[in-house]
């Protein structure tokens, strides 16, 4: 299934605002699954020296995942399919 990468621009973000935005994308991805469409977070990184987090998404369609942070209420600039790439696959 294809991965995406939710590129966000988040000043000023609290350790706790980003504490439930993970909530609330966990919980919104798990009301998807619910209704029929197979969509998992599966990891986020802040980057805290750019206010930058970087979300990685599992999903058929980056039209779900545009969904799922819409559901969520969480802005974006970007958001792109990404390679996957670790030290055991080259």
């Amino acid at each position: 299934m294809p991965i995406f990468v939710a590129i966000r621009h988040l000043p000023g973000l609290s350790a706790d605002a980003l504490k439930g935005a993970g909530a609330r994308i966990k919980s919104c991805a798990a009301g998807m699954q619910t209704e029929g469409t197979d969509v998992r977070w599966l990891r986020s990184f802040f980057l805290a020296e750019s206010d930058q987090t970087h979300c990685y998404f599992e999903a058929p369609t980056r039209e779900a995942v545009a969904d799922l942070n819409e559901r969520a209420g969480i802005p974006y600039q970007r958001l792109l399919e990404a390679a996957q790439m670790t030290p055991d696959t080259v």
